[in-house]
C-alpha cells in the first residue's frame, strides 16, 4: 500500500525555559518534549494520539500546543506511568480536551499529582483501558503495539511505563517512557517485535534503559533523546551516548526542536532547529535584563 506524506515528528524541547513549544502546522505526527517531562503528539489523517503530558506546570502549554495544530479532540491519551513529568501537563488538558480513550497501567502513587490526575478522569467521564502487552490499536494507518508493561510488583513505578511500538507502512517508532532495564528485558523474553527505525530513547538518556540488549533488538537508525541542557542527572549519561554513537542522534538540547517527516516508507528529519535554541537564549536574556532594571529603577533612593 503507498502512503502519503501525512506524518511528521515534531521533537522539541525547552532550553532554557523547559516549556518553549514550536508551533508546527504540518499534519502529521508531532512528539514534543518538556525539559525533563515528556509529551508526544501523533497526529494523523484519522485521530491523534497523545503520549504523556509533561509535568505539572505545562498544562497550559500543552492546550495551547493541540490548539495551534489543530487537534481538537484525541483518540487516545497514554498516560506511561504516574511520575508527575508525564502526567502532571495532562490534567488541565483532560479538562479541556475531548478524549476517546486513556491508556495508563494499573499502579497508583502516593502524590497530589496523581489524585488531580484521578479526579480530571473521574470528572471528564474519560473511559479507561488498562495496557495490554501484546495487544494494538490502529488510528488512521498508525497500528500501536503494546510492548510494556510485562508483568505487575515491580519496585520502580518506572518499570510500569506503558511502551508503544508505532508503525506506519514500512516505517516504525518505538516509545518507552522510562522503562528501565527491568522491563526492557522482558519486552525481549516475551517475543514483542521491537525493531524499529527510530528509538525514542527511554528515561531522558539514563544509563537505567537502553541496555545493550535492547538496543541491539531495536536496531535504530535514528535515537532521539528528551532532556533539558541544564539538568542536574548528568542525562545522557556517557553510557548511553557511547552505545548510540553509531547512529544518528538528535539532542534537544543540541538541535532545539526536531522535526520528522514519513511516508510510510522513508523518515525524513527536517529543521533542527538550532536557530530556535538561542532565540530562546536570547529572549530569556533579554527578559532577566529587563527584570533587573525595572527593579533598580524603581529601588528607592537612601539618604
Amino acid at each position: 500500500m503507498k502512503y502519503r506524506a501525512t506524518t511528521v515528528i515534531v521533537i522539541g524541547i525547552a532550553l532554557f525555559f523547559k516549556a518553549l513549544f514550536s508551533v508546527v502546522t504540518l499534519d502529521g505526527l508531532n512528539v514534543l518534549g518538556l525539559g525533563q517531562g515528556d509529551a508526544v503528539l501523533i497526529q494523523t489523517t484519522g485521530g491523534h494520539v497523545l503520549i504523556d503530558g509533561g509535568d505539572n506546570h505545562m498544562g497550559e502549554r500543552v492546550v495551547q500546543y493541540l490548539r495551534d495544530t489543530g487537534v481538537r479532540e484525541l483518540a487516545y491519551v497514554i498516560a506511561t506511568h504516574p511520575h508527575a513529568d508525564h502526567i502532571g501537563g495532562l490534567i488541565e488538558m483532560l479538562h479541556t480536551v475531548p478524549v476517546g480513550t486513556l491508556i495508563m497501567p494499573n499502579v497508583t502513587h502516593t502524590t497530589r499529582t496523581f489524585e488531580r490526575f484521578l479526579d480530571a478522569i473521574e470528572t471528564n467521564n474519560i473511559p479507561l483501558r488498562e495496557p495490554v502487552a501484546g495487544s494494538t490499536f490502529s488510528v488512521g494507518e498508525a497500528v500501536f503495539t503494546v510492548l510494556a508493561p510485562n508483568s505487575s510488583g515491580y519496585a520502580n513505578l518506572n518499570n510500569y511505563s506503558v511502551s508503544l511500538r508505532m508503525a506506519l507502512g514500512g516505517t516504525s517508532f518505538i516509545f518507552t517512557g522510562d522503562a528501565e532495564i527491568e522491563s526492557e528485558t522482558e519486552m525481549i523474553l516475551a517475543g514483542h517485535t521491537l525493531y524499529s527505525n527510530v528509538l525514542h530513547v527511554g528515561h531522558h538518556g539514563s544509563r537505567t534503559s537502553t541496555s545493550q540488549t535492547f538496543f541491539d533488538a531495536v536496531s535504530p537508525s535514528i535515537a532521539v533523546i528528551q532532556l533539558s541542557a541544564d539538568n542536574t542527572y548528568g542525562h545522557p549519561h556517557r553510557e548511553v551516548r557511547e552505545r548510540l554513537a553509531g547512529i544518528r542522534v538528535y539532542r534537544n538540547d543540541e538541535h532545539g526542536d526536531i522535526v520528522m517527516v514519513t511516508d510510510g516508507e522513508t523518515i525524513t528529519v527536517r529543521g533542527a532547529t538550532l536557530w530556535r535554541v538561542w532565540l530562546t537564549r536570547l529572549t530569556q536574556w533579554i527578559g532577566s535584563l529587563t527584570a533587573r532594571l525595572s527593579v533598580s529603577v524603581s529601588r528607592p533612593a537612601f539618604a
